[in-house]
């Protein structure tokens, strides 16, 4: 009966403790920092789940239950997508034609559309105002409702056809809307954004790992008093249950005030739709209301981990039957640093190893344990030059080298503490450059074509067979604008292909080209137009142009020619392209396709142009997430520090000794962290190239190595600051 009150009693204390002892202060507030952006970042990767499956679980609802041919009479409706782009951003567009007056209809419409209108998201009628949105596809009557969009942002359009466009052929049959299968393949936006998986490395890496820094960092602060504490514990006779409780105690309230910070910090997301800085994204009230039991298991895992780190991570007894702390229990684990060279070989061969799907997870995960353990390599290099500092110091009589160099030979925990922050630091802005950095070879040189020729030449797809239909689109060209037949035939034997553009003299002209209805080969130099046709419709630099008068409708595709319907310049201005699409739109198909050359690479591009956005607002959170944590080691370090080096003013009369034992414990450390941090972040992009090189400059490691090495400088002038100030003020007196 006596033990719960006794329990009661040691956790109490415990919690009073948490602020009146040695660096309590410290140490509360950073506890509670690191409880509260844990439990935001757990937050975060359930919010992320749930987003992922809420855009599942919406665009399976949209999607057509399409019967086969055989059954197209039991249709309600016909449908059917296309792609089209806004801005450079890739998106979604549905047709649909009702069959029967009571077909179901789609999420997030309220009536069927007539013929020639249009519903579009709210999102796309922002993005697309300036390119004429609203009338590109027919007459706009409305916004698609949220319920019928994978996101609030999500960029989705639903037409329904002309009646002269109406190509029914074409259009699948459905019976209705909505899928109830796990695991379909979801229409519209869920196509152009990253995996999951992939959204879950970047916040486990950028700032679940920073977090889990700072809170070891903070359950280690003023561990020295802690020891001594725990140490009277035991010699009272209080058993391991005991000093647990107390421990508990003193990490309780603030774990619980940082919980309470982050239930704030999150709770407008289940009140409104949060739209999020730098990125085109808006997290749904739904999704997060949907994910409040797994947001309270993240806020109970924030707690419960860091009360078991608290717990595991207190300071041992030194010696059996001993309550004197010893510097040397101050060591780390031997076999830490052998774990780094198998982290460094999982990183870089391991994620070329991996299939594409486990690539980019193998590479976080090997990042992660990098980092994790280079802390380590770092303080065992230090600690084996410590012991030969010291004996350099005893020789020459230099009491700093003497001090120094024993406490880093014997204090390797403390310093690989010290330095972890900086290594996280320095990865995480190589991998947030590296992941901002990528573009793939095929979109740099569609920027380069887009550079030469601008949108003076765009191609049309399909090919449109109709004549009626081809003669209403080129009577509504604008008068600069000329149409263009490009047939291109497979190369025979070691014959190069050969390139046939059919026009009028006009259009043949624009791009310097002869006239002649015989036909009659190319000149020299070709139009910068003609050149970049070739390099992207495959043909060599050396193929063949011929040119011919003719007409460019009603033209039959062989089984061995590539049929492309384009619209030059006639004087070599830029074409609008938003004004083309709608003139396609109206007088071609419905799925008319009007776009400069390279345009797809160019979308590609975009997309990661959208992901590398997501890796700069991760990268920017992990950055001052570490800058904490830096931060709170940089205090806790100077705090220590200058507990225990202040009785050397006595024994020297002076703090010149400060200076000295500064430069060596702890800015040669953060000097070598800022070096060898910066070389195995190099090494780390060595899996990630693009077109054989790398997509990160070798001027940023230095850049970083220098950055980080003058910061450590200031740090370390503020610890000699800190020790000064601290000698002043200390009497030998017991704690």
């Amino acid at each position: 009966m006596k033990h719960r009150p006794l329990s009661l009693q040691l956790f109490r204390a415990g919690w009073k403790t948490s602020l009146s002892s040695e660096g309590g202060r410290l140490r509360f507030w950073a506890i509670f920092l690191a409880t509260s952006l844990l439990a935001l970042t757990l937050g975060g990767l359930v919010l992320a789940h749930a987003t992922y499956e809420g855009r599942e679980l919406r665009g399976a609802a949209r999607a057509p239950q399409i019967l086969r041919e055989a059954q197209r009479s039991e249709a309600v409706a016909l449908w059917s997508w296309d792609t089209d782009d806004v801005d450079g951003r890739q998106f979604a567009v549905v047709y649909i034609e009702p069959l029967a007056s009571d077909a179901p209809l789609p999420p997030g419409l309220d009536r069927w559309p007539h013929p020639g209108e249009v519903l579009l998201s709210p999102a796309l009628l922002k993005a697309g105002e300036r390119e004429g949105i609203r009338t590109r596809y027919g007459k706009l009557v409305g916004t698609i409702g949220v319920e019928g969009l994978e996101a609030p942002e999500e960029r989705f359009a639903y037409v329904r056809p002309r009646a002269h466009l109406l190509d029914k052929q074409d259009m699948h049959p459905v019976a209705s809307f909505g899928l109830r299968r796990e695991g379909i393949a979801s229409l519209g936006e869920s196509m152009s954004i990253p995996d999951l998986s992939v959204l879950a490395a970047g916040l486990a890496g950028f700032t679940l790992l920073p977090a889990a820094a700072l809170a070891v960092t903070a359950v280690r602060i003023g561990s020295a008093a802690r020891q001594r504490r725990l140490a009277l514990f035991e010699a009272l006779g209080a058993g391991a249950g005991s000093r647990m409780v107390f421990t508990v105690g003193e990490v309780t309230g603030p774990s619980l005030l940082g919980l309470g910070t982050a239930a704030v910090v999150l709770s407008p997301a289940l009140l409104t739709d949060i739209p999020f800085p730098w990125v085109d994204f808006t997290l749904s009230v739904q999704d997060a209301r949907r994910a409040v039991p797994w947001l309270v298991a993240a806020g109970v895992v924030a707690f419960a981990a860091l009360l078991v780190a608290a717990v595991l991570l207190h300071p041992r007894r030194p010696a059996e039957g001993s309550t004197r702390p010893v510097s040397r229990f101050q060591r780390q684990r031997a076999w830490l640093p052998w774990l780094f060279p198998f982290a460094m070989l999982f990183a870089v061969r391991g994620s070329e190893l991996a299939g594409d799907e486990l690539r980019l997870p193998v590479y976080a995960l090997g990042v992660a344990g990098v980092l994790a353990t280079l802390p380590s390599v770092i303080a065992a290099l230090t600690g084996w030059f410590g012991g030969r500092i010291a004996r350099a110091g005893n020789k020459l009589g230099r009491p700093g080298m003497l001090v120094a160099g024993r406490r880093m030979a014997t204090q390797t925990r403390v310093t690989a503490r010290f330095v972890a922050a900086v290594i996280v630091m320095i990865g995480l802005v190589a991998q947030t450059q590296l992941w901002t950095s990528l573009l793939g070879e095929n979109a740099t040189n569609a920027l380069s074509t887009r550079d030469r020729i601008g949108t003076s030449l765009l191609t049309v797809s399909p090919y449109p067979g109709d004549r009626e239909r081809m003669a209403d689109f080129m009577a509504a060209l604008p008068s600069d604008a000329h149409a263009l037949l490009a047939q291109q035939s497979a190369p025979g034997g070691n014959d190069a292909a050969t390139l046939l553009l059919t026009g009028s003299c006009a259009a043949l002209k624009a791009v310097k080209l002869p006239c002649s209805a015989a036909g009659s080969s190319d000149v020299k130099p070709r139009d910068t137009r003609i050149s970049e046709l070739l390099r992207w419709t495959g043909g060599r630099a050396d193929a063949q142009v011929v040119a011919q008068q003719g007409r460019v409708d009603g033209v039959k595709v062989a089984d061995d020619e590539v049929l492309s319907l384009l619209v030059v310049s006639q004087s070599g201005n830029d074409l609008s392209v938003p004004a083309l699409k709608e003139t396609a739109h109206a007088h071609l198909s419905v799925q008319a396709s009007v776009e400069p050359l390279g345009n797809s690479w160019l979308l590609g591009a975009k997309d990661l142009a959208a992901s590398a956005s997501w890796v700069r607002l991760l990268g920017m959170i992990g950055a001052c997430l570490t800058v904490v944590a830096i931060g709170f080691t940089a205090l806790a370090e100077f705090l220590r520090f200058g507990r225990e080096v202040a009785p050397l003013s006595v024994l020297t009369g002076g703090n010149r000794i400060f200076g000295t034992i500064v430069t060596w414990s702890l800015l040669a450390p953060t000097l070598v962290a800022a070096v060898l941090g910066s070389v195995i972040s190099l090494w780390l992009t060595a899996p990630i190239t693009v077109g054989g090189r790398q997509p990160v400059p070798d001027s940023l490691y230095l850049i970083l190595a220098v950055v980080t090495s003058a910061c450590a400088v200031l740090l370390c002038l503020w610890g000699w600051r800190s020790a000064a100030r601290t000698a002043t003020s200390w009497r030998p007196v017991g704690d």
